[in-house]
Protein backbone atom coordinates (compact mmCIF):
# COMPACT_ATOMS: atom_id res chain seq x y z
CA UNK A 1 0.00 0.00 0.00
CA UNK A 2 1.53 3.77 -0.69
CA UNK A 3 2.21 5.49 2.35
CA UNK A 4 0.04 8.32 1.33
CA UNK A 5 -2.78 5.83 1.54
CA UNK A 6 -1.21 4.78 4.76
CA UNK A 7 -1.46 8.77 5.86
CA UNK A 8 -4.99 9.40 4.69
CA UNK A 9 -5.98 6.28 7.01
CA UNK A 10 -4.43 7.30 9.49
CA UNK A 11 -6.07 11.00 9.13
CA UNK A 12 -9.56 9.75 8.54
CA UNK A 13 -9.65 8.16 12.16
CA UNK A 14 -8.65 11.71 13.96
CA UNK A 15 -10.92 13.61 15.47
CA UNK A 16 -10.74 17.01 13.09
CA UNK A 17 -10.58 14.89 9.74
CA UNK A 18 -13.76 13.08 10.85
CA UNK A 19 -15.78 16.46 12.07
CA UNK A 20 -14.04 18.77 8.77
CA UNK A 21 -15.86 15.42 6.46
CA UNK A 22 -18.96 15.86 8.29
CA UNK A 23 -18.95 19.60 8.48
CA UNK A 24 -18.65 19.24 4.06
CA UNK A 25 -21.21 16.34 4.34
CA UNK A 26 -23.96 19.12 6.01
CA UNK A 27 -26.87 20.09 4.14
CA UNK A 28 -26.52 23.85 5.36
CA UNK A 29 -24.29 26.21 4.88
CA UNK A 30 -22.40 27.98 7.76
CA UNK A 31 -24.62 31.42 6.51
CA UNK A 32 -27.71 28.97 6.74
CA UNK A 33 -26.78 27.76 9.65
CA UNK A 34 -26.01 31.46 11.27
CA UNK A 35 -29.61 32.62 9.86
CA UNK A 36 -30.99 29.83 11.74
CA UNK A 37 -29.99 29.83 14.97
CA UNK A 38 -30.64 33.58 15.33
CA UNK A 39 -33.83 33.08 14.09
CA UNK A 40 -34.53 29.93 16.71
CA UNK A 41 -33.27 31.92 19.26
CA UNK A 42 -35.39 34.90 18.66
CA UNK A 43 -38.14 32.53 18.73
CA UNK A 44 -37.62 30.88 22.09
CA UNK A 45 -36.48 34.24 23.55
CA UNK A 46 -39.60 35.86 22.30
CA UNK A 47 -42.00 32.33 23.89
CA UNK A 48 -40.06 32.54 27.23
CA UNK A 49 -40.81 36.54 27.63
CA UNK A 50 -44.64 35.88 26.71
CA UNK A 51 -44.39 33.10 29.59
CA UNK A 52 -42.60 35.03 32.29
CA UNK A 53 -45.10 38.28 31.11
CA UNK A 54 -47.98 36.19 32.47
CA UNK A 55 -45.96 35.09 35.51
CA UNK A 56 -45.60 38.62 35.86
CA UNK A 57 -49.12 39.88 35.51
CA UNK A 58 -50.08 37.02 37.97
CA UNK A 59 -51.68 38.19 41.39
CA UNK A 60 -52.89 35.12 42.80
CA UNK A 61 -50.94 34.05 46.40
CA UNK A 62 -48.99 30.97 45.97
CA UNK A 63 -48.93 29.45 49.32
CA UNK A 64 -49.74 26.24 51.14
CA UNK A 65 -52.26 28.07 53.27
CA UNK A 66 -54.01 29.09 50.33
CA UNK A 67 -56.43 25.85 50.61
CA UNK A 68 -59.85 25.11 52.29
CA UNK A 69 -58.42 21.77 54.39
CA UNK A 70 -55.55 20.65 56.14
CA UNK A 71 -53.51 18.54 56.26
CA UNK A 72 -54.28 15.43 59.51
CA UNK A 73 -51.62 17.67 61.75
CA UNK A 74 -54.27 20.68 61.67
CA UNK A 75 -51.35 22.91 60.36
CA UNK A 76 -51.79 25.00 57.92
CA UNK A 77 -48.65 25.24 57.09
CA UNK A 78 -48.58 21.69 56.19
CA UNK A 79 -48.36 20.45 52.40
CA UNK A 80 -50.49 18.72 51.20
CA UNK A 81 -51.61 17.23 47.86
CA UNK A 82 -53.83 13.82 47.54
CA UNK A 83 -52.88 10.83 45.62
CA UNK A 84 -54.09 10.71 42.30
CA UNK A 85 -54.77 7.45 41.24
CA UNK A 86 -56.75 6.99 44.18
CA UNK A 87 -60.57 7.28 43.89
CA UNK A 88 -63.67 6.66 46.62
CA UNK A 89 -64.18 3.08 47.75
CA UNK A 90 -67.17 1.72 46.44
CA UNK A 91 -68.01 -0.98 49.09
CA UNK A 92 -67.76 1.40 52.37
CA UNK A 93 -70.94 4.51 52.90
CA UNK A 94 -67.99 6.44 53.44
CA UNK A 95 -66.33 5.66 50.80
CA UNK A 96 -62.93 5.10 53.05
CA UNK A 97 -60.27 3.61 52.99
CA UNK A 98 -59.62 5.12 49.10
CA UNK A 99 -58.39 2.43 46.52
CA UNK A 100 -55.60 2.04 43.83
CA UNK A 101 -56.90 2.73 40.28
CA UNK A 102 -53.62 3.09 38.50
CA UNK A 103 -53.52 5.01 35.27
CA UNK A 104 -57.46 6.89 36.18
CA UNK A 105 -56.57 10.11 37.58
CA UNK A 106 -58.77 11.13 40.23
CA UNK A 107 -60.03 14.89 39.67
CA UNK A 108 -60.44 15.68 42.98
CA UNK A 109 -57.21 15.95 43.59
CA UNK A 110 -57.54 19.18 42.65
CA UNK A 111 -59.81 20.22 45.85
CA UNK A 112 -56.43 20.97 47.30
CA UNK A 113 -54.18 23.36 45.62
CA UNK A 114 -50.95 22.91 47.36
CA UNK A 115 -49.17 20.69 44.58
CA UNK A 116 -50.62 23.18 41.81
CA UNK A 117 -49.52 26.30 43.53
CA UNK A 118 -46.28 24.63 44.35
CA UNK A 119 -45.51 23.43 40.76
CA UNK A 120 -46.50 26.79 38.92
CA UNK A 121 -44.12 28.72 41.72
CA UNK A 122 -41.62 26.72 40.72
CA UNK A 123 -42.29 26.90 37.12
CA UNK A 124 -43.37 30.69 37.09
CA UNK A 125 -39.81 31.57 39.05
CA UNK A 126 -37.88 29.88 36.65
CA UNK A 127 -39.42 31.25 33.74
CA UNK A 128 -39.02 35.13 35.06
CA UNK A 129 -35.10 34.66 36.02
CA UNK A 130 -34.68 32.94 32.44
CA UNK A 131 -36.05 36.21 31.36
CA UNK A 132 -34.16 38.36 33.78
CA UNK A 133 -31.21 37.17 32.42
CA UNK A 134 -31.91 37.75 28.64
CA UNK A 135 -33.81 40.83 29.22
CA UNK A 136 -32.38 42.82 32.17
CA UNK A 137 -35.89 43.63 33.17
CA UNK A 138 -35.91 44.32 36.80
CA UNK A 139 -39.52 44.19 36.87
CA UNK A 140 -39.02 40.04 36.81
CA UNK A 141 -36.32 39.75 39.67
CA UNK A 142 -38.41 41.70 41.95
CA UNK A 143 -41.41 39.39 41.38
CA UNK A 144 -39.13 36.17 42.26
CA UNK A 145 -37.87 37.74 45.01
CA UNK A 146 -41.79 38.52 46.17
CA UNK A 147 -43.17 34.51 45.01
CA UNK A 148 -39.79 32.89 47.17
CA UNK A 149 -40.28 34.73 50.19
CA UNK A 150 -44.34 34.23 49.58
CA UNK A 151 -43.56 30.23 49.56
CA UNK A 152 -40.70 29.87 51.78
CA UNK A 153 -40.56 32.47 54.46
CA UNK A 154 -42.67 34.50 54.88
CA UNK A 155 -44.60 34.79 58.31
CA UNK A 156 -48.13 34.29 56.92
CA UNK A 157 -47.83 32.05 53.84
CA UNK A 158 -44.61 30.18 54.50
CA UNK A 159 -44.12 26.13 54.18
CA UNK A 160 -43.32 23.86 56.69
CA UNK A 161 -40.00 21.86 55.30
CA UNK A 162 -41.52 18.39 55.20
CA UNK A 163 -44.13 16.64 52.42
CA UNK A 164 -45.34 14.56 55.22
CA UNK A 165 -48.65 14.62 53.70
CA UNK A 166 -48.12 14.48 50.30
CA UNK A 167 -49.95 12.12 48.14
CA UNK A 168 -52.33 11.35 51.01
CA UNK A 169 -55.00 8.97 50.71
CA UNK A 170 -58.31 9.69 52.36
CA UNK A 171 -58.89 8.19 55.19
CA UNK A 172 -55.04 7.95 56.21
CA UNK A 173 -53.45 9.84 59.02
CA UNK A 174 -50.17 10.35 56.72
CA UNK A 175 -48.99 11.06 53.39
CA UNK A 176 -47.23 8.08 51.32
CA UNK A 177 -43.64 8.07 49.66
CA UNK A 178 -44.31 9.04 46.20
CA UNK A 179 -45.47 12.65 47.71
CA UNK A 180 -41.95 12.92 48.08
CA UNK A 181 -41.38 13.57 44.60
CA UNK A 182 -43.96 16.40 44.52
CA UNK A 183 -40.71 18.94 45.15
CA UNK A 184 -38.43 17.58 42.49
CA UNK A 185 -38.22 20.13 39.98
CA UNK A 186 -37.32 22.39 42.96
CA UNK A 187 -33.98 22.54 40.75
CA UNK A 188 -35.24 24.99 38.44
CA UNK A 189 -35.57 27.42 41.24
CA UNK A 190 -31.95 26.98 42.04
CA UNK A 191 -30.92 27.66 38.49
CA UNK A 192 -32.85 30.83 38.16
CA UNK A 193 -30.69 31.76 41.36
CA UNK A 194 -28.35 31.18 39.44
CA UNK A 195 -28.67 34.69 37.57
CA UNK A 196 -31.28 36.68 39.56
CA UNK A 197 -28.44 37.05 42.63
CA UNK A 198 -26.21 38.82 40.26
CA UNK A 199 -28.53 42.12 40.37
CA UNK A 200 -26.94 44.50 42.59
CA UNK A 201 -30.69 44.94 44.65
CA UNK A 202 -31.09 41.07 44.82
CA UNK A 203 -31.48 40.75 48.78
CA UNK A 204 -28.66 39.53 50.88
CA UNK A 205 -30.68 37.71 52.95
CA UNK A 206 -32.71 35.79 50.60
CA UNK A 207 -30.59 32.87 49.52
CA UNK A 208 -28.93 32.54 53.24
CA UNK A 209 -32.66 32.52 54.43
CA UNK A 210 -33.60 30.12 51.72
CA UNK A 211 -30.62 27.79 51.78
CA UNK A 212 -31.81 27.55 55.81
CA UNK A 213 -35.09 26.13 55.02
CA UNK A 214 -34.14 23.71 52.63
CA UNK A 215 -31.26 22.72 55.22
CA UNK A 216 -34.24 21.75 57.46
CA UNK A 217 -35.81 20.37 54.12
CA UNK A 218 -32.99 17.87 53.39
CA UNK A 219 -32.47 16.93 57.00
CA UNK A 220 -36.39 15.70 56.30
CA UNK A 221 -35.16 14.00 53.03
CA UNK A 222 -32.95 12.16 54.90
CA UNK A 223 -34.29 11.09 57.69
CA UNK A 224 -38.02 10.31 57.60
CA UNK A 225 -39.44 7.37 56.59
CA UNK A 226 -41.51 8.27 53.59
CA UNK A 227 -38.58 9.60 51.91
CA UNK A 228 -36.08 6.69 53.01
CA UNK A 229 -38.56 4.31 51.93
CA UNK A 230 -38.97 6.74 48.02
CA UNK A 231 -35.31 6.50 47.87
CA UNK A 232 -35.58 3.05 47.27
CA UNK A 233 -37.46 3.04 44.71
CA UNK A 234 -36.68 0.96 41.60
CA UNK A 235 -38.38 3.25 39.11
CA UNK A 236 -39.03 6.46 38.67
CA UNK A 237 -39.77 7.57 41.80
CA UNK A 238 -36.10 6.65 43.02
CA UNK A 239 -34.68 8.63 39.83
CA UNK A 240 -36.60 11.31 40.87
CA UNK A 241 -35.55 11.60 44.81
CA UNK A 242 -32.27 11.15 43.42
CA UNK A 243 -32.61 14.38 40.85
CA UNK A 244 -34.16 16.81 43.61
CA UNK A 245 -31.71 15.75 46.83
CA UNK A 246 -28.85 16.24 44.32
CA UNK A 247 -29.74 19.89 43.72
CA UNK A 248 -30.88 20.78 47.01
CA UNK A 249 -27.06 19.63 48.02
CA UNK A 250 -25.68 21.81 45.61
CA UNK A 251 -27.44 24.57 46.28
CA UNK A 252 -26.19 24.02 50.14
CA UNK A 253 -22.68 23.48 49.10
CA UNK A 254 -22.67 19.83 49.87
CA UNK A 255 -20.87 18.66 46.52
CA UNK A 256 -19.30 15.71 47.53
CA UNK A 257 -23.06 14.41 49.07
CA UNK A 258 -24.38 15.29 45.94
CA UNK A 259 -21.69 13.56 43.71
CA UNK A 260 -22.26 10.26 45.90
CA UNK A 261 -25.74 10.11 44.85
CA UNK A 262 -24.32 10.51 41.37
CA UNK A 263 -22.36 7.96 41.46
CA UNK A 264 -24.66 5.53 42.81
CA UNK A 265 -27.06 5.87 40.23
CA UNK A 266 -24.57 4.30 37.92
CA UNK A 267 -25.76 0.64 39.40
CA UNK A 268 -28.45 1.99 41.73
CA UNK A 269 -30.64 3.69 38.43
CA UNK A 270 -29.26 2.48 35.47
CA UNK A 271 -28.32 -0.89 36.25
CA UNK A 272 -30.98 -1.63 38.07
CA UNK A 273 -33.64 0.18 35.89
CA UNK A 274 -32.78 -0.38 32.49
CA UNK A 275 -32.26 -4.27 30.67
CA UNK A 276 -29.39 -4.95 28.25
CA UNK A 277 -32.06 -4.50 25.45
CA UNK A 278 -33.38 -1.54 26.81
CA UNK A 279 -36.76 -2.25 28.48
CA UNK A 280 -37.74 -0.53 31.67
CA UNK A 281 -39.24 -3.24 33.55
CA UNK A 282 -40.93 -1.17 36.69
CA UNK A 283 -41.98 1.77 34.41
CA UNK A 284 -43.67 -0.93 31.63
CA UNK A 285 -45.66 -2.61 34.71
CA UNK A 286 -48.15 0.17 34.71
CA UNK A 287 -51.18 0.64 32.84
CA UNK A 288 -49.88 3.95 31.54
CA UNK A 289 -46.67 2.03 30.22
CA UNK A 290 -45.18 4.69 27.36
CA UNK A 291 -45.88 7.63 30.20
CA UNK A 292 -43.91 6.50 32.69
CA UNK A 293 -40.91 5.01 30.56
CA UNK A 294 -40.51 8.18 28.91
CA UNK A 295 -41.01 10.16 32.42
CA UNK A 296 -38.02 7.54 33.72
CA UNK A 297 -35.92 8.60 30.90
CA UNK A 298 -36.55 12.02 31.30
CA UNK A 299 -35.09 11.50 35.28
CA UNK A 300 -32.43 9.02 33.73
CA UNK A 301 -31.52 12.13 31.59
CA UNK A 302 -31.45 14.78 34.44
CA UNK A 303 -29.58 12.43 36.73
CA UNK A 304 -27.00 12.28 33.87
CA UNK A 305 -26.64 16.20 33.06
CA UNK A 306 -25.92 16.55 37.16
CA UNK A 307 -23.11 13.92 36.64
CA UNK A 308 -21.79 16.09 34.41
CA UNK A 309 -21.34 18.80 37.19
CA UNK A 310 -20.25 16.17 39.49
CA UNK A 311 -17.45 14.36 37.31
CA UNK A 312 -19.90 11.05 37.26
CA UNK A 313 -20.27 10.18 33.40
CA UNK A 314 -23.69 8.55 33.34
CA UNK A 315 -23.86 8.88 29.46
CA UNK A 316 -21.88 6.26 28.57
CA UNK A 317 -22.19 3.89 31.55
CA UNK A 318 -22.88 0.43 30.77
CA UNK A 319 -24.07 -1.85 33.09
CA UNK A 320 -23.14 -5.43 33.37
CA UNK A 321 -25.15 -7.26 30.71
CA UNK A 322 -24.71 -3.70 28.59
CA UNK A 323 -27.76 -1.49 30.62
CA UNK A 324 -27.37 2.11 29.22
CA UNK A 325 -29.25 5.51 29.10
CA UNK A 326 -28.67 4.94 25.01
CA UNK A 327 -30.33 1.75 25.19
CA UNK A 328 -33.48 3.11 26.97
CA UNK A 329 -33.83 5.53 24.02
CA UNK A 330 -32.82 3.26 21.31
CA UNK A 331 -35.73 0.59 22.52
CA UNK A 332 -38.56 3.31 22.43
CA UNK A 333 -37.30 4.59 19.05
CA UNK A 334 -39.41 2.21 17.17
CA UNK A 335 -42.43 2.84 18.75
CA UNK A 336 -42.02 6.39 18.78
CA UNK A 337 -41.87 6.31 14.74
CA UNK A 338 -44.63 3.92 14.56
CA UNK A 339 -47.00 5.52 16.75
CA UNK A 340 -46.44 2.83 19.16
CA UNK A 341 -47.53 -0.40 16.48
CA UNK A 342 -45.75 -3.33 18.62
CA UNK A 343 -45.45 -1.73 21.97
CA UNK A 344 -44.61 -5.18 24.09
CA UNK A 345 -47.32 -4.78 27.32
CA UNK A 346 -50.25 -3.01 27.54
CA UNK A 347 -50.80 0.66 27.38
CA UNK A 348 -53.39 3.05 28.07
CA UNK A 349 -53.99 7.00 26.92
CA UNK A 350 -51.71 6.53 23.73
CA UNK A 351 -48.13 7.16 22.89
CA UNK A 352 -47.84 11.13 22.78
CA UNK A 353 -44.33 12.31 21.75
CA UNK A 354 -43.60 15.50 22.71
CA UNK A 355 -41.69 14.88 25.68
CA UNK A 356 -39.90 11.67 23.93
CA UNK A 357 -39.11 14.25 21.41
CA UNK A 358 -37.29 16.45 24.23
CA UNK A 359 -34.97 12.57 25.23
CA UNK A 360 -34.29 12.40 21.45
CA UNK A 361 -33.27 15.77 20.67
CA UNK A 362 -30.37 15.69 23.31
CA UNK A 363 -29.42 11.87 22.79
CA UNK A 364 -28.60 13.65 19.52
CA UNK A 365 -26.54 15.97 20.64
CA UNK A 366 -24.57 13.81 23.41
CA UNK A 367 -24.15 10.87 21.19
CA UNK A 368 -24.24 12.10 17.50
CA UNK A 369 -26.40 8.53 16.23
CA UNK A 370 -27.81 9.64 12.89
CA UNK A 371 -30.74 7.43 13.30
CA UNK A 372 -31.97 9.90 16.07
CA UNK A 373 -31.69 12.94 13.97
CA UNK A 374 -33.08 11.01 11.26
CA UNK A 375 -36.37 9.98 13.82
CA UNK A 376 -36.53 13.86 15.22
CA UNK A 377 -36.88 14.97 11.12
CA UNK A 378 -40.16 12.72 11.15
CA UNK A 379 -41.26 13.04 14.70
CA UNK A 380 -40.91 17.28 14.91
CA UNK A 381 -42.97 18.34 12.38
CA UNK A 382 -46.08 15.95 13.87
CA UNK A 383 -45.24 17.82 17.18
CA UNK A 384 -45.30 21.46 15.54
CA UNK A 385 -48.45 20.84 13.69
CA UNK A 386 -50.29 19.67 17.18
CA UNK A 387 -48.58 22.82 18.36
CA UNK A 388 -50.21 25.13 15.54
CA UNK A 389 -53.36 23.40 15.58
CA UNK A 390 -53.57 24.73 19.63
CA UNK A 391 -53.45 20.81 20.92
CA UNK A 392 -50.23 21.52 22.49
CA UNK A 393 -48.48 24.23 24.39
CA UNK A 394 -45.90 26.27 22.08
CA UNK A 395 -42.63 25.90 23.55
CA UNK A 396 -38.99 25.57 21.97
CA UNK A 397 -36.05 23.51 22.93
CA UNK A 398 -33.86 25.69 21.12
CA UNK A 399 -32.29 26.98 24.63
CA UNK A 400 -31.87 23.10 25.72
CA UNK A 401 -30.31 21.97 22.48
CA UNK A 402 -27.51 24.46 22.81
CA UNK A 403 -26.79 23.91 26.29
CA UNK A 404 -26.66 20.33 25.60
CA UNK A 405 -23.91 20.88 22.73
CA UNK A 406 -21.79 23.48 25.14
CA UNK A 407 -22.14 21.62 28.29
CA UNK A 408 -23.83 18.06 28.00
CA UNK A 409 -21.70 15.14 28.81
CA UNK A 410 -18.73 17.63 29.75
CA UNK A 411 -16.87 17.75 33.33
CA UNK A 412 -17.88 21.05 35.23
CA UNK A 413 -20.59 22.51 32.82
CA UNK A 414 -23.68 24.12 35.09
CA UNK A 415 -26.33 23.22 32.68
CA UNK A 416 -28.50 25.93 34.28
CA UNK A 417 -30.28 26.14 31.34
CA UNK A 418 -31.02 22.79 30.14
CA UNK A 419 -32.06 21.68 33.73
CA UNK A 420 -35.72 22.40 32.48
CA UNK A 421 -36.44 21.14 29.36
CA UNK A 422 -37.10 17.82 30.68
CA UNK A 423 -39.53 18.49 33.34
Amino acid sequence: MPDNETVDDEEEQTPVSRATKARKNSPATYAELLSANKREFDYATALLVREADLALRNTEVYSVTNKDQTAPSGDIHDYLSLSKYYWPNPKTESGLPYIRTDGHINPEIETVRDYRLLRTMVREVHMMGMAYHFTGDKAYMEKCVMRLKEWFLDEETYMNPNINFGSLQKGQKLGVRTGVLDMFTIFRVFDALHYLKQDPDWPKDLIPNLQAWFTRYVKWLETSTLAKVERKGNNNHGTYFDVQIIGIYLFLGRTEEARAVAQSGLSNRIDIQITGKGEQPEELERKTSWYYSVFNLQALMTLARWGDDLGVDMWNHEGPQGQSIKKAVDFMLPYAISGGEGWPVKNIKGFPLGDYLKCLQIAWNIYGDEKYLDAIAQIEPMIQKEMDAGNLKTISTYFCDMSTLFEGNRRGGQGLIWHWCLT
